[in-house]
């Protein structure tokens, strides 16, 4: 009888990659988004992670297109169980490329899932 091999379970993914993949399906995923590097961050009250990110348009974009996702971040509501993004900068702009500053802090009402 043949032995079933047990499947690895599917990890949830990380407040950064989230937000990355977040970025990239705002921009109809014509972006790559790289993580540039993650800190952790801490108020008297909050605990979280700064992201850093470089968001690059795949091809040739309107000269519009980036204006308008860089416009589109702060207002974006992002969906991360557990945590919610506090701030969004945008820190560099071109027609091809945005280096984005990403603040996701630990909700106090929704504890997150182990990553």
């Amino acid at each position: 009888m043949p032995v079933e091999q047990a499947r690895p379970k599917a990890r949830p993914r990380s407040p950064g990659s989230l937000i990355a993949s977040q970025i990239a399906a705002l921009a109809g995923n014509r972006v790559t988004v790289a993580m540039k590097h993650e800190r952790p961050w801490a108020s008297i009250t909050f605990t979280g992670t700064r992201h850093s990110f470089a968001v690059e348009w795949e091809g040739t974009a309107e000269p519009d297109e980036m204006h308008n996702l860089a416009k589109a971040l702060p207002d974006h509501e992002f969906a991360i169980p557990g945590y919610f993004v506090a701030d969004i900068l945008v820190t560099e702009q071109s027609d091809l490329r945005l280096l984005v500053e990403a603040l996701s802090i630990i909700d106090p009402v929704e504890k997150p899932r182990n990553f």
